[in-house]
């Protein structure tokens, strides 16, 4: 059942600048591929070489353009759930937007020029990881806050859908923390994680949650009272 509420003018003003920062941020990845060109000093290799051996940074560009854009949606919905907002949401999202999504350029251009490197790659690996952690932790903070302490969702919003969407985006920051660990031992594994994890969230998964929860509830409904 979708949502409705009347429209809160900070909300839609918090809507279009947060959807600003993360076209900006989605558009900059695109920045750490390199464009080869005839005049470049490794030109005698043959535009082929040139073009494929990139193929970090490109992996690091789909897995983070994937990653922004899954957070986008998941930001989306929540802020639909939202009938107001207050002082401390607006900080909230701010931080947020910084670290988790204006940010992540950054790691991903590190990650993609690193990857293979046998001295560098854990770093890259951590530093990337460690910034998803941050930023994941940040928004769930602010889902915490905006659904539980400050209760600003939507009066239609049912305890069983708020909890579903707990449910759904807490153990996020939960798993790229620990994929993060796994990169101190093997980087290659915490970012095939990572990989795994944007594969696991391009799903509906507070849809699914939500799902599970009224299957699950749907035996013991239908069965009568139990005899003395």
């Amino acid at each position: 059942m979708s949502i409705q509420h009347t429209d809160d003018p900070s909300l839609a003003r918090i809507a279009t600048f947060s959807d600003g920062v993360f076209a900006i941020a989605i558009t900059l990845l695109i920045l750490a591929i390199r464009i080869p060109h005839p005049t470049d000093a490794d030109a005698n290799q043959g535009l082929l070489t040139m073009l494929t051996e990139q193929w970090r940074s490109y992996l690091a560009f789909v897995l983070t353009f994937m990653l922004v854009g899954i957070n986008w949606a998941n930001h989306r919905v929540m802020f639909k759930t939202f009938a107001r907002a207050d002082h401390t949401l607006v900080w909230l999202n701010l931080l947020y937007l910084m670290v988790g999504v204006a940010f992540m350029p950054v790691p991903a251009a590190v990650l993609g020029a690193w990857l293979g490197s046998p001295n560098n790659q854990v770093v890259a690996a951590v530093f990337y990881g460690a910034i998803g952690t941050v930023g994941g932790v940040l928004f769930i903070l602010m889902w915490w806050y905006g659904a539980y302490v400050a209760k600003l969702t939507s009066p239609e919003l049912s305890a069983r859908q708020r909890r579903a969407h707990s449910i759904a985006w807490g153990p996020a920051p939960l798993v790229i923390a620990a994929l993060t660990a796994i990169a101190f031992a093997n980087a290659s594994l915490a970012v095939a994680g990572y990989v795994a994890t944007v594969f696991v969230y391009m799903l509906p998964v507070p849809r699914l949650v939500a799902l599970a929860q009224r299957r699950s509830r749907a035996p013991s409904s239908r069965r009568g009272p139990v005899g003395r």
